[in-house]
């Protein structure tokens, strides 16, 4: 499964102290079954010093492949270890505006 590949790209580039991935895309209007809608949280001492749009730049390019392909959502929490552990909240996602590209909606 996508989650699996993505756990284990992210293990390799970022050596995270924590690591969490969620599939989310039954919340999204998908075929069941369909793995599209992913949320991370990575804990690692590679994002020291970094600023957030790097530490996402970071996610991204360890996820490339995925995110050209099957990979349509990621929501991303990265953080060092001493910001987890002073505060160790993950903020909600957002909700999902939309359904699938071939609802049709009636106004």
């Amino acid at each position: 499964p996508l989650a699996r590949t993505i756990r284990s790209k992210l293990s390799q580039a970022l050596e995270p102290t924590h690591l969490q991935v969620l599939d989310e895309s039954s919340r999204h209007g998908v075929p069941p079954g369909t793995e599209s809608h992913f949320s991370v949280v990575v804990v690692s001492n590679r994002f020291v010093g970094l600023t957030p749009l790097q530490r996402h730049r970071l996610v991204h390019d360890a996820l490339a492949t995925e995110l050209a392909g099957p990979l349509h959502a990621l929501a991303i929490v990265a953080k060092t270890p001493q910001q987890w552990e002073g505060d160790p909240q993950i903020p909600p996602g957002p909700p999902c505006l939309g359904g699938s590209k071939r609802e049709q909606r009636v106004r």
